[in-house]
């Protein structure tokens, strides 16, 4: 519901309950009357507007429209495309805002209109159309009077007509090269549908464009699309193909200057923008499709940064209005030669428009003349006044890596400053205008900027910037007069703007650029604990930070706690007292001086609440330091006092207070401690310290707070006594070294070490004696540092270990590995005092009883592999044992190379024998004869029998020694055997 129509209800309801007391007077203990029904009326055919005296209407207050339209491209005439409405229709539900309605109007421009109905009866109806008047009426007469909630329905076709404004420039539907566009403000949506056409008047919507698949233009054929307001419902292409309709639903109260219907050949993008607080919404973007890729690009890039633009005006605005985002980009004749805030998504002309600071001033948009629109046309200064301003802000505030909010000053006072008092410019007051033709011109966009301005520096930052958020949060949704701002800014400053008001909104010339101030008390000392009996000397600035000179200005200063606590000196000139308050009339100051007054005070006693607080009462005024913080807190001191312990100063300032410290000892400020902590040193044992903190808070004049001192410092502890550690294993004859650890800086070390207990040295390092093997060692480390109690600290206990022999070889073998050779161990130069013994192996296994230097091998060695270990042994040294590297496996000897004779004749009867000589002793022999080839005997000797006659007697003599390799002899008799004789 709009605000005007707020109004009524509320004068209805105020109305409603004066009646009964009029008709009652004199018998107030009888039954009131019944308050009779109002009769039914004509709704007015305006919205009361002094600039469009014919547009608007009243007597209901509409809630929601459904617009439905079938668009059909008819092909190009020229360049442009022509079009119409082939099927069509409005229904608005809407309220009775006062008495029954017999007659109500829309506003309504060009069309065919094929019925009427109200609450779904016929109605009649009758059209007035007046292009000079601006005045385009659809005056309805439903069958019945309406009261309450009702719903009319208008269906209407044929071709859209192009409204030109008093300004000539282009609104309504207007054909493009590849479709149409539609666009309201001021006044044009009338020529889309019929409607309530006032800014005052905002409801929901809903869009269904029923439009061509695609659409052959100049350029070819392309897909087609339809965008509107609000989030895409739904996108249904027709069973054919050839059509596709578009639903576009705007939950959000809007005017209708603010709807947009465009269809054409478009990129359709559609993306995600994250605002602050992490809230995600959709965004559709529609870009012309026959721009070049160059443009499309530089949209794109744009498009990119909406998400971070958005954010930082929430801001400045608070949260974003909307429920989607986005760009329309699209060519048009050039009678649309601006852009416009269309809600949700803003219409650009061209990719140019968009790089600029106009798209900010479209997105600023979307909080001041969107969700807050204005009451009636003359109030449009606010949200193009605002439009204008808030780029600049932007860019010098909101996105610039250094905020440099005094370059938006400098720029609407050097705008201001720049038009002379007697230029056309000032002759139409903004609140005051009622030229059509002249909406868009200066008083509209620079002096509406002007003022936003002025007023930031009249509010100054902090009351201003509320106002911005607080406009928004109000009256979200609707549609404000302009003296609703007014009074915002009044309760929200405490400040009377009737005078500031009527010099810039309603008259007509240049209004006055105001002054503004700076005000600052400072004291010394500061404020806070003071001492008995001194004398505190209180300074009030008042700083001309603005571009003018600043009149005579007023501040007041409250020395309440002053007065309990001390005795005001006499007061300088220009300074007045009355009770517990001093005003301080500021002499005229110049532009960037200072002006300030001081006045004195004497203490009776110390005190923690010795303070003033000054108070700019003239507008344009703020507190920069106006006072000392009387909420800051005394410090108290965290931390043990002693030696080289850190004690630190606590206490909970206000966020963003600056501090300072100033530590004592035993009352003595100690040079150079202005830090938040403090080390006591050995000087300082047996002494008390505290610490003065001094806040400098936001807007505050410094304080000064005093701790309560702390106990006497004592001697400190060490903090860092590490446990020493050995550089390694002790072993004899080997030095170890202590390794200390990292001690606190500046401590001076002893070393004391000890074997099983008993002291044995105090150097950096110790070797061990062959008598401290097995024992335990241990080395004690004392730390000593001035101020602070000496720390012994003892390595754990490592057992001494044997010390290592250097020269270990590994022995060697001579002789070969034969049955009955001896082999001998060749031990290499082993460290002088070793003693060196043998054991030999056979196949790694211990011979018993071979423990010399030398090894005779035997027969259980045969096949073996043989090797010596020799072991290395020293008093205070481990015995170390080395193995050589083992023979060849022991092979067996070889026997003398021996004799083998036949004795005896090979005569029959006789005996043949064999002589075996010369192959040594203990060797063993085996015989075997052969007569023909044919084994007869294995004696040593062969009798010859009468069947060996004519026979060659042959032999194989075996000759075996354990130990020895078998040697075997064979041999022929050289005759053959003889018969006997």
């Amino acid at each position: 519901m709009s605000a005007s129509t707020l109004e009524r209800a509320r004068w209805r309801r105020a109305a409603a309950r004066a009646v009964p007391l009029v008709l009652v007077a004199g018998t107030l203990l009888g039954t009131p009357a019944q308050a009779e029904p109002l009769a039914p009326v004509d709704g007015a055919q305006t919205a009361g507007d002094a600039i469009f005296p014919h547009v608007g209407n009243g007597g209901y207050d509409a809630l929601h429209y459904d617009v439905d339209i079938a668009w059909q491209a008819n092909g190009l005439v020229g360049n442009i495309m022509s079009g119409e409405l082939t099927d069509a229709s409005t229904t608005m539900r809407a309220r009775t805002t006062g008495a029954p309605l017999r007659t109500f109007s829309l506003d309504f421009e060009g069309l065919q209109i094929d019925s009427v109905t109200v609450n779904g009866a016929p109605a009649t109806y009758e059209r007035v159309q007046s292009a000079a008047a601006i005045k385009f009426k659809l005056i309805v007469t439903p069958a019945e009077p309406v009261e309450g909630e009702f719903t009319t329905e208008v269906t209407y076709r044929g071709t859209p007509s192009t409204h030109v404004d008093p300004d000539n420039s282009w609104e309504g539907w207007v054909p493009t090269t590849d479709g149409a566009i539609f666009m309201g403000q001021p006044v044009g949506a009338m020529a889309g549908f019929p409607h309530n056409n006032t800014p005052g008047d905002k409801a929901t919507w809903s869009f269904t464009l029923d439009v061509p698949s695609t659409i052959t233009s100049a350029t070819g054929t392309g897909p087609a699309a339809a965008v509107s307001n609000g989030e895409l419902a739904s996108k249904t292409v027709s069973p054919g193909g050839e059509r596709t309709t578009w639903e576009w639903v705007q939950r959000e109260q809007m005017a209708s200057e603010l709807a947009l219907i465009s269809i054409g050949k478009y990129d359709v993008h559609e993306s995600q923008v994250t605002l602050s607080g992490g809230r995600v919404i959709p965004e559709w973007s529609f870009v012309d499709s026959s721009l070049s890729e160059a443009n499309k690009t530089t949209i794109n890039n744009r498009r990119a940064l909406l998400g971070e633009m958005l954010r930082r005006f929430e801001g400045v605005f608070g949260l974003y209005p909307g429920n989607s985002t986005g760009v329309v980009i699209d060519t048009v004749p050039s009678g649309i030669n601006y852009a416009l805030e269309t809600q949700d998504r803003s219409f650009f002309p061209s990719a140019g428009s968009v790089n600029g600071n106009t798209l900010l001033h479209e997105l600023a948009h979307q909080w001041y003349g969107n969700n807050v629109s204005p009451g009636l046309w003359t109030d449009i200064w606010i949200n193009e006044g605002m439009g204008t301003w808030a780029p600049t802000y932007y860019n010098s505030v909101l996105a610039a890596p250094t905020p440099n909010p005094g370059a938006v000053e400098t720029t609407y006072y050097n705008s201001w400053s720049n038009t002379a008092p007697a230029s056309s410019n000032w002759k139409t007051p903004p609140g005051a205008q009622t030229n059509p033709g002249n909406l868009y011109g200066y008083q509209t966009y620079t002096r509406g900027a002007q003022f936003w301005e002025a007023l930031r520096t009249v509010l100054r930052d902090e009351d201003f910037l509320r106002v911005l958020k607080r406009w928004q949060v109000r009256y979200a949704g609707t549609s404000p007069r302009a003296d609703r701002l007014k009074e915002l800014a009044e309760e929200i400053s405490g400040h009377d703007l009737n005078a500031f008001w009527q010099d810039w909104i309603y008259d007509a010339d240049k209004p006055a650029w105001p002054s503004k101030y700076d005000v600052s008390v400072s004291s010394e000392p500061a404020q806070g604990t003071v001492s008995g009996g001194a004398e505190v000397a209180f300074t009030v600035k008042a700083v001309n930070s603005g571009k003018v000179p600043l009149p005579a200005a007023t501040v007041t200063v409250d020395v309440g706690d002053v007065v309990d606590d001390g005795r005001l000196g006499t007061l300088p000139a220009g300074v007045t007292r009355a009770g517990e308050t001093l005003t301080w009339t500021v002499p005229e100051t110049a532009v960037g001086a200072t002006a300030s007054t001081t006045f004195t005070v004497t203490t009776r006693a110390a005190s923690d609440d010795l303070f003033v607080k000054a108070d700019p009462v003239t507008m344009g005024g703020a507190c920069v330091a106006c006072g000392g913080l009387k909420s800051a807190p005394k410090p108290t001191v965290s931390g043990t006092p002693t030696v080289g312990a850190t004690l630190t100063a606590e206490g909970a300032w206000p966020q963003g207070t600056t501090l300072t410290h100033e530590w004592s000892v035993d009352g003595v400020v100690r040079t150079g401690a202005t830090e938040r902590t403090f080390v006591p040193e050995p000087t300082d044992i047996g002494k008390t310290v505290s610490v003065v903190v001094t806040g400098v808070a936001p807007g505050r004049s410094a304080t000064r707070r005093v701790s309560a001192p702390t106990e006497a410092v004592v001697e400190g502890m060490q903090a860092a006594t590490p446990v020493p550690t050995l550089s390694g294993t002790p072993r004899v004859d080997a030095e170890v070294s202590v390794v200390p650890g990292e001690w606190d800086a500046g401590v001076s070390l002893t070393r004391e070490w000890f074997v099983d207990g008993e002291s044995v040295g105090n150097g950096a390092s110790y070797t061990p004696t062959a008598a401290d093997a097995g024992k335990p060692l241990t080395v004690a480390v004392t730390g000593e540092r001035a101020g602070y109690a000496s720390v012994t600290r003892t390595s754990a206990a490592v057992e001494v270990a044997l010390a290592e022999q250097s020269a270990t070889p590994v022995p060697t073998i001579a002789g070969t590995a034969r049955f009955g050779s001896t082999l001998r161990a060749t031990a290499g130069t082993w460290d002088a005092g070793v003693t060196l013994t043998y054991q030999w192996r056979r196949n790694g296994a211990p011979i018993a009883g071979a423990t010399t230097a030398t090894y005779r091998s035997g027969l259980a060695d045969l096949g073996k592999r043989i090797s010596v270990e020799v072991t290395g042994s020293r008093a205070g040294y481990e015995s170390v044992s080395k193995v050589s590297v083992a023979t060849a496996p022991v092979v067996r000897a070889t026997l003398p190379r021996g004799r083998v004779k036949v004795v005896g004749k090979p005569v029959v009867g006789r005996q043949l024998g064999l002589s075996v000589t010369r192959f040594g002793s203990g060797h063993r022999v085996t015989y075997r004869w052969y007569v023909g080839g044919k084994r007869v005997g294995n004696a040593k000797k062969l009798r010859l029998k009468k069947g060996y006659a004519g026979k060659r007697v042959s032999y194989r003599v075996t000759i075996s020694k354990p130990g020895f390799t078998t040697v075997t002899k064979s041999g022929k008799v050289k005759a053959k055997v003889k018969p006997r004789r």
